[in-house]
């Protein structure tokens, strides 16, 4: 007696194809959270400066912190709402290591009504190399040497 045709034979890969619709099914999910993260924030670099734009427009001037430690710039927000039913917390940092030939002495931010923040810090310009003269010191007459033997 045969059981055949009330089992019906399953693939190896079944349990894969079952994970892989899964993994999909996650994603297709968690997209929605992350969409926009990477939209938020704009690097440029030019020939006469360096900036970095972020919006920032869900936290507060004195919520926000900017740093500079040797080339890294560090920009912070840290965010604490309360209510009557408790508080929640939100952060966030990057940190962007700026060229080697930004004048860090000349950095500058701005904040926009919108909540922009704009940091750009300009680029010192590349010495272009110079034209060093040459100095012609009059002949100076050769004496004869002496010998010590």
């Amino acid at each position: 007696m045969s059981l055949y045709p009330f089992f019906a034979p399953r693939s190896v890969y079944s349990p894969v194809h079952h994970l892989l619709r899964e993994v999909s099914e996650l994603e297709r999910q968690i997209e929605p959270l992350f969409h926009g993260l990477c939209q938020n924030e704009v690097f440029k670099c030019d020939n006469e400066k360096f900036s970095v734009n972020l919006n920032v427009s869900d936290y507060k001037p004195e919520e926000l912190k900017i740093d500079l430690d040797g080339r890294k710039l560090k920009i912070e927000g840290n965010q604490k709402v309360e209510n009557e039913h408790g508080f929640s917390k939100r952060s966030f940092s990057r940190i962007v290591l700026l060229p080697e030939d930004a004048d860090l002495a000349a950095i500058t931010s701005n904040l926009t009504e919108d909540g922009q923040l704009s940091i750009e810090a300009p680029r010192v310009p590349k010495d272009t190399g110079r034209s060093i003269p040459i100095n012609v010191n009059p002949a100076v007459k050769d004496t004869p040497k002496e010998n010590t033997k």
